[in-house]
């Protein structure tokens, strides 16, 4: 899966879109936004969501 940050009108009609952000989630995002990037846009850093929930 992947996350995005902006709007991404590529992806219309391609892929299903769905999920919240809770709590303080969304500074979690943002730092997973600022990870630094190597080829390919890949983080440089591994991300890990650990503990996610169930919907």
């Amino acid at each position: 899966f992947f996350m995005t940050c902006a709007k991404c009108d590529w992806l219309d009609n391609k892929h299903v879109v769905f999920g919240r952000v809770l709590g303080d989630g969304l500074l979690v995002l943002r730092k997973i936004e600022n990870v630094a990037t190597g080829p390919n846009n890949r983080p440089k850093l591994a991300c890990v969501i650990a503990e996610c929930g169930e919907m």
